[in-house]
């Protein structure tokens, strides 16, 4: 009988598990997202938002770490290139932040709204080129060139698992009614402060590449 060590790599399965935590709490697009619907819509609309999110990380995360992201590695004008792409990506959500109105809060929504949450989350997130580069390039480096399946795919569901916790519980934290009905009157100033601070990051990370 094979060990369950011996069939799982656990320091590389929990170093992947970090970096995707930390990938996932550093705010950014999809935290405005989820933000705007939990405080403008509903709970569970920012619930399949976030079960969206977590179906591209986990894709970008198969990629990377069968071996796909090796090619952003070795082939730099790749990396650059989706970095740049990446740049452009911030500054232009950011720009959509400032120039876009914000609607009436409509809690309560029917149900055909969370399919369409879900899948603005899945179209939010495949277009984001640093969502790509992070899962592609990065974690390609923390996953063993020869790990086994079961070690791969406990880390791709790793993967999923931390974007559905962590971006489910903000939904579910924002969503509160206390909360909702504090922050929700000053959604369009919420927003107004991201959308600058992502054109800002953008255009450091532009210049500093």
């Amino acid at each position: 009988m094979i060990s369950s060590n011996a069939m799982f790599d656990w320091p590389a399965i929990v170093a992947v598990c970090s970096a995707s935590l930390v990938g996932v709490a550093i705010p950014g697009a999809n935290f405005v997202a989820i933000a705007n619907r939990a405080l403008r819509c509903s709970r569970l609309q920012a619930l399949s938002m976030s079960c969206g999110f977590a179906v591209v990380n986990s894709l970008w995360a198969t990629i990377g770490i069968l071996g796909v992201g090796t090619l952003v590695v070795h082939h730099a004008w790749l990396g650059q290139l989706l970095q740049v792409l990446g740049c452009g990506y911030l500054i232009w959500f950011g720009t959509r932040l400032l120039v876009r109105p914000v609607p009436a809060p409509q809690q309560g929504a029917p149900h055909v709204n969370r399919k369409s949450a879900f899948r603005e989350g899945l179209a939010l997130n495949i277009t984001n080129p640093k969502s790509l580069l992070y899962y592609c390039a990065f974690l390609s480096s923390l996953a063993p060139a020869a790990a086994s399946g079961p070690t791969v795919a406990l880390m791709v569901l790793a993967v999923g698992a931390c974007a559905v916790v962590w971006y489910s519980s903000l939904g579910w934290l924002l969503s509160m009614p206390s909360i909702a009905a504090r922050f929700g009157r000053h959604l369009g100033k919420i927003n107004v402060a991201c959308g600058a601070l992502l054109i800002a990051t953008g255009l450091f990370e532009l210049m500093n590449r």
